[in-house]
């Protein structure tokens, strides 16, 4: 039987993130590290070394190549719709794996590392803010939603009170809670 031709370049990372986003999803992340990664894929601990230089880089960069879920808001001319429907689209790939096990671990893990929690936000976070930032000044704009006022926390609020129960809460973000929120933002910001 020939043997397997050794893998370069951006095969060889595609291994390396497939084989973390398993690992991550089969022991989380304390079970997680260079050295199990390296023996999972077959390669020495230098080959990793040289793309990332902690685990928790490679993680991110894991999660980036998983991280599918469409971030543009429908425009349909109902806002309190098309939040709803953004949102309740969000909800399962933040709860299943590979994405959820391995966005929680990489949220823990930021709480001590300064570094990795701006990394995290600049690459995830702050693109879901700025967009749902976006979808209600736009109907703002249009007469939606009051004029006048700065929509800014209210958008931060809105997303994170979706994280808040999937991160650190057993109750999980669904139609009821999203419901309600949206019913507090266009009680409150509504026309």
């Amino acid at each position: 039987m020939a043997e397997e031709p050794r893998r370069r370049g951006a095969a060889r990372t595609d291994e390396l993130l497939r084989v973390t986003l398993e690992l991550a999803t089969e022991s989380g992340y304390a079970g997680l590290s260079i050295e199990a990664v390296a023996r999972a894929a077959g390669v020495g601990k230098h080959t990793i070394y040289r793309r990332w230089p902690s685990m928790a880089a490679l993680l991110l960069d894991a999660l980036s190549r998983v991280w599918t879920t469409d971030l543009d808001y429908r425009d349909t001319g109902d806002v309190r719709a098309d939040l709803r429907e953004q949102f309740l689209r969000s909800v399962p790939a933040l709860a299943a794996p590979p994405i959820g096990p391995v966005y929680r671990a990489l949220i823990a893990e930021a709480q001590g590392d300064e570094t990795l929690r701006a990394t995290l936000y600049d690459r995830f976070l702050r693109t879901v803010e700025e967009r749902t930032l976006a979808r209600i000044v736009r109907a703002q704009l249009a007469g939606e939603l009051v004029a006048g006022v700065d929509l800014t926390f209210p958008a931060e609020v809105l997303c994170g009170a979706l994280y808040y129960r999937h991160l650190l809460s057993t109750r999980l973000p669904d139609e009821k809670a999203v419901d309600a929120l949206l019913d507090m933002f266009m009680a409150a910001y509504g026309r």
